[in-house]
């Protein structure tokens, strides 16, 4: 496994919030869903032997590598993803991931930024590029497995 999903990695970005940490993300406009998400980290980790995995590098310099495992009908079992950034991209990521699994690949195509607002229920002004982060990252992990056109019963 390479150091990016590493297992010391996971220890390294476990931490404890404080009251006043949350409330100054709060007060920054993060709704309490997206709070809940981040200090939950729904999602995030690495996944043994996913389908498709791809590493982005958003505008604003933060890292997503967005993990999925789609069974042979095309339906998103599983995704997880590790991310490099701001809360704000940790909490998209992490609601981008919840949309997608239990969908087809198609359905998965037409989650909108907007879906991922609504989702999130809140993010400050400043962070509504976030959410474009996770759609891009989700529409090129899906364009790579459709480039790829594999299914993981069918590897040799």
């Amino acid at each position: 496994m390479d150091g990016f999903g590493s297992e010391k990695m996971s220890r390294i970005m476990v931490k404890k919030f404080t009251e006043e940490e949350l409330e100054l993300l709060e007060e920054s406009g993060y709704s309490k869903k997206a709070i809940q998400l981040y200090m939950d980290k729904v999602n995030m980790g690495a996944m043994v032997n996913p389908d498709v995995v791809q590493t982005y590098l958003g505008p604003c310099g933060d890292v997503v590598k967005l993990y999925l495992k789609i069974n042979r009908k095309g339906i998103i079992e599983d995704a997880k993803f590790y991310y490099l950034g701001c809360p704000g991209s940790a909490a998209s990521a992490s609601a981008m991931t919840d949309l997608v699994k239990g969908k087809t690949i198609e359905q998965a195509k037409k989650i909108s930024e907007e879906d991922l607002l609504k989702e999130l229920e809140g993010l400050p002004k400043q962070k509504l590029d976030c959410p474009k982060l996770a759609i891009k990252m989700l529409q090129k992990v899906l364009a790579k497995y459709k480039k790829k056109d594999i299914h993981i019963h069918d590897r040799g």
